[in-house]
């Protein structure tokens, strides 16, 4: 354990950057806290409560390039003509896998432990079997420094869904402000080689102050589906902004890609799909299953709530609070799976 100053706190992110780090951070940009590269370590903010993206938008970044292949496509006088198996013989394909890692291993320096369960949930999902080779490249040798909260605003609940604490094994450092200097304790060998010190440390864990307190019925599938959601819609304007700086939502939808002027070259991309948009659930046939925005809410909060618990163990939920807060309309969930009790 070791008391350090502001200055000495940089030099930590700097030390981390020589050793090949590509450090990640909160920074206050335009009156909004958002997680960025720290380049200069001078930009990292740590007087926030919560930041607009998350550590997914790293681990698992939107309109990724899973890999390229040729395509017998043509163009023609006629428009785009495409040569399909025939009893000659299939069509020649040569595939290019693509993986672009991050410039050095990643480090989150300076996130909340709300943020560190959210890299646990996707860990349990995208390191499942069958596991993501592209999740896993991006994830191994994730070193995290880990600030502790030390108190929410209104939208928080960490501690209604077990998101206030740091799991063990996902922190290098844990970082405590006290006044102005910062206690920082090593939490596994490569923090504690940063802090040039010896030995894993066992702490006693902060919980920050929760301005509302929530208990949730999170594992009851039928008492959501029994519910109707209608009022605590009416002003949704269907942007779909509660999973996008949701910092677990992980679904996805795959594009192959080309371009008119050279068709026979395609990229095979993964990118973003939310299951707040009526496309979520169309299949082939023009067959939607989830037609109404009630729907789709009780299917979110079904997703987060009893699916993850049984699927994983764990909620798919670490009570940031970013989809109330950064809800146009403040559309907020809490009272509709659970009730306030503080």
């Amino acid at each position: 354990m070791a008391k350090l100053s502001w200055h000495e706190i940089l030099d930590l992110v700097q030390d981390l950057r020589k050793r090949g780090f590509e450090v990640v951070g909160p920074s206050s940009e335009g009156g909004v806290v958002k997680l960025v590269p720290l380049e200069d370590a001078t930009k990292l903010e740590i007087n926030y409560v919560r930041t607009l993206n998350s550590p997914k938008d790293f681990l698992l970044p939107n309109k990724e390039r899973l890999f390229r292949y040729k395509s017998t496509a043509t163009i023609t006088s006629y428009g785009l003509k495409i040569r399909f198996p025939t009893v000659e013989g299939p069509c020649p394909i040569t595939i290019v896998p693509e993986y672009s890692p991050p410039r050095g291993r990643l480090a989150f320096f300076g996130i909340h432990p709300c943020m560190v369960n959210s890299i646990r949930y996707l860990d349990k999902v995208m390191l499942s079997d069958p596991v993501d080779p592209y999740y896993r490249a991006r994830r191994e040798g994730l070193f995290i420094a880990v600030l502790e909260c030390e108190e929410g605003d209104e939208y928080c609940f960490c501690k209604s869904v077990d998101g206030d604490k740091v799991p063990k094994g996902y922190a290098d450092l844990s970082i405590r402000k006290d006044g102005d200097s910062f206690i920082v304790s090593a939490r596994s060998p490569i923090g504690g080689n940063l802090l040039t010190e010896e030995g894993v440390e066992e702490i006693e864990e902060f919980s920050p102050k929760m301005k509302e307190e929530y208990i949730l019925d999170t594992a009851n599938e039928k008492s959501i589906e029994s519910k109707d959601p209608a009022d605590l819609l009416e002003s949704c304007t269907l942007c779909s902004s509660c999973t996008v700086v949701c910092p677990t939502c992980y679904c996805s939808d795959i594009q192959d890609r080309f371009s008119l002027m050279d068709p026979g070259n395609v990229e095979r991309v993964r990118i973003r799909m939310s299951c707040q948009r009526r496309g979520y659930s169309s299949i082939a046939g023009g067959v939607t299953f989830l037609k109404t925005k009630n729907e789709r809410f009780k299917w979110r909060m079904k997703h987060k709530f009893p699916f993850s618990e049984k699927m994983y163990n764990m909620l798919g939920c670490v009570g940031c609070g970013n989809c109330i807060a950064f809800c146009p309309s403040r559309i907020d969930f809490r009272g509709f799976v659970g009730r306030r009790v503080a």
